[in-house]
């Protein structure tokens, strides 16, 4: 198996008859799903999209989900995961970037979406999931001569990154990445075709997609997607359907932690909790652990290289703080400010050397020359790794904003609020939050009177919503240095 369509065939054909998705009251087995595949891939290529073609694709966690994305590599076409939270801005922006010929939607997102492509620099077709279920061919296409066609090393998806600059990157995984990363992680976990994944993180985000989505789906196991998550309805999932992986961002478990129950649900078919996209306190996982009876385990990665570690350690009472060690294939090395490879315990960033790894950034030749180094690349993350090998992530080099699993460039929200008639200045900075995340502040330099309500206004329908600032302050004046350059250190303290 070369090809992640070639995968997804071969796991159906093994597990025929076990169970493949369940959405709500509906339940489809692997047979039914690679109809339902099969079917859309007729349907879609019936609309004129063909091998390396770019699909976007905006949809909630759902069975449309899973066949839309399944339909599309089976084209050998490239998928272009749209957050569900974008707007139109937001979606132009990254649809320009990628090229996308075809957008997939939902009637939720129908007025937003026939929008962007009408604003689009190009011809592009929109197909609304609720709608296609009824144009679905019955006659199949030769899949599987197609197959033959699509180079392991070409694309599959494309993503965006934020990494170690402020501009959106994009980054290509490839199918060889992609199958690579999963043979890996599902050897990590020790996946059986008989666990249970709940899909509550994104699927538009790496976090939900691979080590949810597509793990489950290698592993022939049972993927449970939720489209939003909600404290009870997850914490009820969980119990009644005896969900055995739970991969998650630290907020989630952070409300389940902390949240009001009528009772305490029932987590003891949970083989595993697993963190990712930001450090979960450590107060926090004490405080799952003493009510759900399991410590949450972290998992460490990002969008270049996929996952890099995860702590499976059996005294993780005592590593809590630690993301664990590499996964299979993967070397991280702690280099010194000096270029020297740091002792163990001792501070660096961390330098990632890995076959799921991208090569490079498009158009992005400096950049590259400063984080791709001796088939290193360096993530721009810190940590210590100490003389068991387990990693330790201490801080980001940036300032980049984590909410809820969304790294968020606090640039692009003060370019918005500059815009504004009675702004000044504007800094927007993270604020850690007690599930272990941060919020969006924005602190301005008013030019004339204004209100909080004021600019939360201005931002909503300009970008999407985790982007807004959850609080506003106003000042007459930002510490500066002697050169006019904003301290941003000072006001994170």
């Amino acid at each position: 198996m070369n090809t992640v369509p070639q995968m997804f065939h071969a796991v159906a054909m093994r597990n025929a008859s076990r169970t493949a998705v369940v959405d709500g009251e509906l339940a489809v087995t692997y047979a039914e799903l690679e109809d339902r595949v099969s079917a859309l891939a007729g349907a879609l290529h019936d609309s004129g999209v063909r091998l390396g073609d770019r699909v976007g694709l905006m949809l909630r966690n759902s069975l449309d989900f899973v066949v839309s994305y399944r339909a599309i590599c089976a084209l050998g076409a490239v998928v272009v995961p749209l957050n569900e939270h974008y707007q139109k801005a937001e979606l132009l922006y990254f649809m320009n970037a990628c090229a996308v010929s075809l957008l997939i939607t939902s009637q939720e997102f129908a007025s937003l979406c026939q929008k962007v492509v009408s604003g689009y620099q190009a011809s592009c077709g929109l197909i609304l999931v609720d709608e296609a279920r009824w144009q679905l061919r019955t006659r199949s296409i030769p899949l599987q001569d197609l197959w033959r066609k699509i180079d392991p090393d070409a694309p599959l998806m494309l993503q965006f990154s934020s990494g170690s600059t402020g501009t959106p990157k994009k980054i290509a995984r490839t199918h060889r990445h992609l199958l690579y990363e999963l043979d890996s992680l599902v050897h990590a976990l020790d996946v059986k075709n008989t666990d249970r994944f709940i899909g509550v993180a994104p699927f538009s985000h790496v976090n939900g997609l691979v080590r949810s989505m597509m793990c489950s789906q290698h592993a022939g196991a049972a993927l449970y997607p939720v489209a939003q998550f909600e404290r009870r309805a997850v914490a009820g999932l969980v119990e009644d359907s005896r969900i055995s992986v739970f991969i998650a961002v630290p907020f989630m478990f952070s409300t389940l932690a902390q949240g009001r129950f009528y009772r305490r649900p029932d987590f003891s078919s949970l083989r595993y909790c697993i963190s990712s996209s930001a450090p979960m306190p450590s107060k926090h996982n004490r405080q799952f652990h003493e009510r759900f009876g399991m410590y949450v385990r972290q998992l460490y990665g990002s969008t270049e290289t996929g996952t890099i570690s995860v702590n499976l350690g059996h005294d993780i009472e005592n590593t809590l703080d630690s993301v664990g060690t590499p996964i299979r294939g993967v070397e991280v090395e702690v280099f010194a400010d000096d270029g020297r490879i740091a002792e163990p315990g001792s501070m660096g960033e961390f330098a990632v050397k890995s076959p799921t790894a991208i090569s490079g950034y498009q158009s992005l030749e400096e950049l590259n020359k400063q984080v791709f180094r001796n088939g290193y690349f360096f993530i721009g993350d810190l940590g210590k790794k100490d003389d068991q090998a387990r990693l330790y992530l201490i801080g980001r080099k940036k300032f980049f904003i984590n909410k809820a699993g969304f790294k968020i460039d606090p640039r692009e929200i003060e370019e918005l609020l500059e815009s504004h008639h009675k702004v000044d200045e504007v800094v927007v900075i993270g604020v850690p939050r007690a599930y272990g995340d941060e919020k969006v502040k924005a602190i301005i330099v008013p030019s004339a009177p204004c209100t909080e309500d004021e600019i939360v206004s201005y931002c909503r329908g300009r970008i999407a919503d985790f982007k807004i600032p959850s609080v506003v302050e106003f000042r007459d004046s930002l510490p500066k240095s002697p050169t006019g350059k904003i301290r941003r250190a000072m006001l994170q303290d």
